[in-house]
């Protein structure tokens, strides 16, 4: 097998930090292929520690390249010459391609001219940067790369708010067909399978520095249901109670206000822009939260009118199932609502990123949760049998995965009868441990933060 580098191969000796730079470029031009472990004259020298660099071009890949490139690169090895070299294949992607680290600048953005990877001017960037993102390329218009989508949790969430399907009429009643009857990218975000990730990270302080506590990602489904699963776990895990009490009165403090963040998170999916292909991503630190979307303020709508509540959706026909799911309304009372809550200095407004941040009551302490769930034993009542304090716990765990989690359910994970699951239930109540809000049916359980958890 002969290697050369032309305008399609870059070689590499070794893994260095010019490898997003390479990727990026083809990306931005006709695709390529990168060979690791091939000197510039074409000679093979080979990999020795394979799974390490692996690992690191992947957490590259991940990590340091916007829009999310994964669907476009292929990452694989060859043995030649009785040595393991890296082959990652690059196909031109659908946007432009930047280093996370420089933004959509000539820092950041790279274009392949012969067998040379060289920054782009401005107006390349701009250039390249409308032909995708410009306001015009509607979601509707642009075709899906998922051939033969399902849509079986749009139905369902559709006919639980009553609705009728057609199974005939479906698609082009609700806009999922671009002008030539191909499923559009607002059927790819829908579909009960796509690439779309949607991270929740916590950090371990106040800045990324600080290191990463935990890692969700809700994706591979519907947008729908995987934003409605960030928000479940935002609201209900992350959103704990702070109780206190003065002169006998109790005092109940959230972290945030639920509301205010089911606003930010929901428009924050809805307006992002899609065609960008980078989903919209939620960082929680010990002091704040804070929710970034791509395409910053729409087009033609100005702060004062963004504050007032005007509303121009990104994605008016994603706008018009949100409305018929309930997930928003049309009255413009959202932003007005943070705005009273927190001020609207929470809003940054960058060249190509909406940045919403949402201050915390109280610091919290981002540990591991199970560290968390066995300082709180010590504190279970001594009159409790002795083996409560870890069922008590598996309750802790079962409320954090699902806070709507049934008694019938708790009984078959705990190996409990029915009167002693409510009788925990009940003093685990008392004891300011877990409330329920709601009744039996619709209602759920959150667990109370206590102030010496806070400390």
């Amino acid at each position: 097998m002969n290697f050369a580098e032309t305008e399609r191969t870059e070689l590499k000796q070794k893994l260095t930090d010019a490898l997003p730079k390479e990727i990026v470029a083809f990306l931005n031009t006709d695709g390529g292929t990168v060979y690791i472990g091939v000197n510039d004259d074409g000679s093979i020298c080979g990999v020795t520690n394979l799974d390490e660099i692996l690992k690191k071009i992947a957490d590259i890949l991940g990590d340091q390249i916007l829009p999310d490139p994964r669907s476009y690169v292929e990452l694989g090895t060859k043995f030649v010459e009785q040595k393991h070299i890296i082959e990652i294949k690059v196909q031109k992607g659908e946007g432009l391609y930047y280093i996370k680290k420089y933004g959509r600048s000539a820092q950041g953005c790279f274009i392949r001219v012969g067998s040379t990877s060289r920054s782009m001017s401005e107006e390349q960037i701009n250039i390249l940067h409308n032909k995708y993102l410009d306001s015009k390329v509607r979601i509707t218009e642009i075709p899906s790369r998922i051939k033969n989508p399902t849509f079986q949790y749009l139905k369902l969430l559709l006919t639980e708010k009553g609705y009728t399907i057609n199974e005939t009429t479906f698609a082009e009643n609700f806009h999922l067909l671009t002008k030539d009857g191909e499923y559009n990218r607002m059927a790819e975000l829908l579909s009960d399978k796509n690439d779309v990730s949607i991270k929740v990270v916590r950090f371990k302080g106040k800045s990324k520095a600080d290191g990463i506590a935990l890692r969700n990602e809700y994706g591979g489904k519907c947008l729908v249901v995987a934003m409605k699963q960030a928000f479940d776990y935002c609201a209900d895990v992350i959103n704990e109670t702070h109780v206190s009490f003065t002169k006998g009165v109790r005092n109940d403090q959230p972290l945030f206000d639920r509301n205010s963040f089911r606003e930010v998170w929901f428009n924050a999916c809805l307006h992002n822009n899609w065609a960008d292909g980078t989903p919209p991503a939620v960082y929680i630190y010990s002091d704040r939260m804070e929710v970034i979307s791509t395409g910053g303020i729409p087009l033609n709508l100005s702060k004062d009118d963004f504050f007032r509540g005007v509303s121009k959706p990104v994605n008016e026909e994603l706008a018009q199932i949100f409305i018929r799911l309930d997930l928003m309304e049309q009255t413009g009372s959202g932003i007005p609502l943070v705005i009273e809550h927190y001020g609207k200095n929470v809003f940054e407004f960058l060249d190509f990123f909406l940045r919403v941040t949402i201050p915390f009551a109280f610091e919290i302490e981002n540990e591991d949760p199970q560290q968390t769930d066995l300082k709180r034993s010590e504190k279970w009542p001594e009159k409790w049998p002795e083996k409560w304090p870890e069922k008590a716990q598996q309750i802790l765990d079962a409320i954090r995965k699902d806070n709507s989690v049934t008694i019938a359910k708790m009984e078959k994970q705990l190996g409990l009868g029915h009167t002693t699951v409510k009788k925990m239930l009940a003093e685990m109540q008392n004891g300011n441990f877990i409330r329920r809000v709601g009744g039996d049916k619709g209602g759920h359980w959150e667990i109370i933060l206590h102030d010496e958890d806070s400390k």
